[in-house]
C-alpha cells in the first residue's frame, strides 16, 4: 500500500475550497487510483501523461502487464 499522505496534503493545498478534509482527499485518491485498474481489467490500455503507457499483453496466452515509458520520462532519466 502506498503512503497517501503526500497526495492528501497536495490536494488540500491545491484545492482548499473543494478538499476541506483528509477524508475527501482520500476518497478522491481512491477514485483516481481505481480508474486505471478497472481499465486494465476491462482490457483497455492506460495512458499516464508524462510517464508512459500500460497495457495487458495476451499474445503469449498469459496476461503480461507491459509498461512502455514515455519519451519525456526517458529523457528526464538521461536515456
Amino acid at each position: 500500500m502506498i503512503d497517501k499522505s503526500p497526495y492528501i496534503k497536495a490536494l488540500k493545498e491545491s484545492l482548499p475550497d473543494v478538499v476541506t478534509d483528509d477524508d475527501i482527499a482520500e476518497n478522491m485518491l481512491d477514485i483516481v487510483f481505481h480508474v486505471p485498474v478497472k481499465a486494465l481489467e476491462n482490457g483497455d490500455s492506460v495512458e499516464l501523461p508524462k510517464l508512459g503507457h500500460i497495457d495487458i499483453d495476451r499474445s503469449a496466452g498469459e496476461n503480461c502487464l507491459c509498461f512502455k515509458p514515455s519519451d519525456e520520462l526517458m529523457q528526464s532519466l538521461g536515456r
